[in-house]
């Protein structure tokens, strides 16, 4: 363990983490920021997210598939997020972070920041940052964090202890921070904490320069790029402006194209008719069947449900169920979380086993939560990243509830 450095003990707290002549902070009709402030808004309401994204994919097509992954983590539709990629300085074209707020809030922030401001930015942002360094602010009863170049966040004090440590527990022993910077006033415990997890505790900007540390500076790099003004899709505002002079040829032959479309309209319709009446015989039947109360929200998994219910119940006086009855049920589940089926194995010994394939991680345990959910015992035996991304895992399936393990 690393005992508190001389510096921290000699050091001089800074008053306030911002210069009220450069930043001001936005709220319901309060002031505007002029052309030389930096408008702020709370941190805790921009999250910084760490994405699963191809390698191959760039540009607008990145920007579509990080919103659609931002979507389904949050459980909220893609049309009332705001997500922008956040990189370090210099642009990146391959990238796995993003900024993440609420569209209605974003749009409130604007209306208060104005065109005037220089920038309208998350508080922790507006910090000062360097690379091998944390800054920590504490502003009242919460505590605005940067931590290094591309990650921050803003939370109350009681949770920011809790996020700097899985911040630390995360960055790996390559990645630790040579010292915390902290600005404004103390925060009880945290030079314990520093201490305990063999990090140096600083207060003065000055003092850095004695562990091999630059000083931090505020909005040195790039930060003022990530204006929650500007549109939250770069890619897509670069294509448009390429595509505008050519917008008129294009739209000449789009009248040509919707000639044949014309065409395919009645066919559509009639698909559409078809696919409606299916729909509703489908409802009607599980309704009749499988779930006679209640909202019918996703057909394949709730009558899976209703099958290894019944299943159960039946298998209380006849036994476990066998393994074509538990594939069914885990095939249901899994088609419907489109997860692929790589091998299917069944011996007397080692039972039911499933070697299943998802995008990440993250869509393999969302999986085994949801087969547990369908009546399924889940032991996940072994589990691995697949080369060219997505994750792979196999699963022994029995009858009955449990819990998924990792």
């Amino acid at each position: 363990m690393v005992k508190q450095d001389k510096i921290a003990a000699e050091a001089k707290p800074l008053v306030k983490p911002f210069d009220e002549k450069g930043f001001l902070r936005l709220s319901p009709g309060g002031p505007k920021p002029s052309s030389r402030q930096v408008g702020l808004v709370d941190g805790a309401r921009v999250a910084v997210m760490a994405l699963a994204l191809p390698g191959g994919v760039q540009g607008a097509a990145r920007e579509r598939v990080a919103r659609r992954q931002v979507a389904d983590l949050t459980g909220q539709p893609a049309e009332a997020l705001d997500v922008r990629p956040f990189h370090g300085p210099g642009g990146a074209k391959v990238w796995d972070r993003v900024l993440v707020a609420d569209a209605a809030a974003v749009a409130e922030w604007r209306a208060q920041a104005g065109a005037a401001a220089r920038a309208v930015l998350p508080d922790y942002l507006a910090l000062p940052a360097g690379e091998g360094l944390w800054v920590l602010a504490v502003e009242g009863e919460r505590a605005m964090v940067r931590l290094g170049l591309t990650d921050g966040f803003t939370a109350p004090l009681d949770l920011a202890s809790a996020l700097l440590e899985q911040a630390l527990a995360e960055a790996g022993e390559a990645a630790r921070p040579k010292a915390i910077f902290l600005m404004g006033e103390d925060v009880s415990g945290l030079d314990r904490w520093a201490e305990g997890q063999g990090l140096t505790l600083v207060r003065e900007a000055d003092a850095l320069g004695r562990l091999g540390l630059a000083a931090p500076k505020p909005l040195a790099h790039g930060e003022a790029g990530f204006d929650l003004r500007r549109d939250s899709q770069a890619a897509r505002a670069k294509l448009r402006a390429r595509v505008m002079p050519w917008r008129w040829p294009v739209l000449a032959g789009l009248a040509a194209a919707a000639l044949w479309a014309s065409g395919q309209y009645l066919a559509t319709l009639r698909l559409d008719e078809e696919r409606r009446e299916l729909a509703a015989a489908s409802t009607a039947l599980v309704r009749e069947h499988f779930v006679p109360d209640g909202p019918i929200l996703d057909i394949r998994t709730q009558v899976a449900r209703a099958l290894a219910a019944r299943q159960a119940g039946a298998g209380a006086g006849a036994g476990e169920a066998g393994p074509l009855d538990l594939f069914g049920v885990a095939a249901e589940v899994m088609t419907a979380r489109k997860a692929g089926i790589e091998l299917v194995n069944y011996g007397a010994s080692q039972g039911l086993e499933i070697t299943a394939r998802t995008e990440d991680f993250a869509a393999l345990d969302a999986l085994v939560a949801a087969l547990d959910s369908a009546g399924l015992r889940i032991e996940v035996v072994q589990s691995r990243t697949v080369e060219g991304g997505g994750a792979e895992a196999r699963l022994k399936l029995s009858a009955g509830k449990g819990e998924g393990s990792q």
